[in-house]
């Protein structure tokens, strides 16, 4: 796996953490730290490319309003006097490589948000808002409780935090401007049917200084941290070697110098067909065995361990 923008503790260059980074730590703090700190990242899953899509009609079409100084008709359908912030940088904040940036002095963290849209009243305040697209039988009036929602409103106050530290009055209201692709028509006809709605939530950004503290502090560690208890990453993997080791599939470590698997040496003399097939793929120790022979070996370097 590549391994870009690893975090170096004796760096004095301010380290890039993104949203979505925060929200990797507030799920799990392990996996964070593998990541960020030794490049390991989690299994990747293809892009929700019909939610980008929705994405990107949408920021064309409140771009119109953006531009004209007026408000989306659903927005004000919904009761809202609010109209896209027309500011310079708005096209930088919302890019992949760009986005919102506050360097967090105490810690040294680069905090980077990219928001889909931020919207403005009469008095110059602004209200965070994500766009969201899904697709169900009735429109989605509410967010609910579940993990991902949770997700959600984090990800709606990292904004908001970062906007105020950039010096801007940020309103505790923020807006999920939610499509729901209708899936109940009985033909598609290369169409879906979006409903929208303005759905406001009160955020609260108060968590978001502490949440860089203890990142930063288990950057810092000698120790990896624990896992979360409901992380389904560590614990497929605490189950996986669970059932490995009872089938008697012992799950080899990594070299500790080129983190390459490393395989089981094996002791004793070999029967010589075995020998001969796998002469090329195992690692034979010799008939002495004691207490100082090492068990693993790494055929691409050739470090031993214990």
């Amino acid at each position: 796996m590549a391994k870009r923008n690893l975090y170096d503790e004796d760096s004095t260059k301010p380290y890039l953490i993104s949203r979505t980074q925060i929200e990797n730590h507030v799920r799990c703090p392990r996996c964070f730290v593998l990541d960020r700190r030794h490049g390991l990242r989690k299994p990747s899953i293809p892009g929700f490319l019909l939610n980008t899509a929705v994405d990107v009609m949408l920021k064309r079409e409140f771009d119109l309003h953006r531009a004209a100084g007026t408000v989306h008709p659903l927005v004000a359908a919904a009761g809202y006097n609010l109209k896209p912030f027309n500011h310079p940088d708005i096209e930088k904040w919302r890019t992949m490589g760009q986005g919102m940036r506050y360097v967090h002095e105490e810690t040294n963290l680069d905090v980077q948000g990219l928001v889909d849209d931020i919207w403005v009243d009469d008095d110059g305040v602004l209200y965070v808002v994500d766009y969201k697209s899904t697709a169900k039988s009735a429109p989605v009036e509410e967010v609910g409780e579940a993990v991902w929602h949770q997700a959600y409103r984090r990800q709606l106050e990292v904004y908001q935090w970062i906007l105020r530290r950039m010096g801007f009055t940020v309103s505790n209201t923020a807006f999920w401007f939610y499509e729901t692709g209708n899936n109940t028509a009985e033909t598609f006809d290369q169409v879906i049917k979006f409903d929208a709605r303005v759905i406001p939530y009160e955020g609260n950004d108060s968590w978001v200084e502490s949440q860089l503290f203890e990142m930063k502090a288990d950057l810092d560690g000698y120790y990896v941290p624990d896992s979360a208890s409901d992380c389904e990453h560590c614990n497929y993997y605490a189950e996986r070697t669970r059932l490995a080791k009872q089938v008697g599939d012992e799950v080899a470590p990594l070299c500790e110098h080129c983190q390459k698997p490393m395989t089981a040496i094996i002791y004793g003399l070999p029967d010589g067909d075995f020998y001969g097939e796998n002469q090329n793929t195992r690692v034979f120790g010799g008939c002495t065995v004691g207490p100082e022979n090492p068990v693993w070996a790494c055929k691409t370097c050739g470090t031993y361990a214990n």
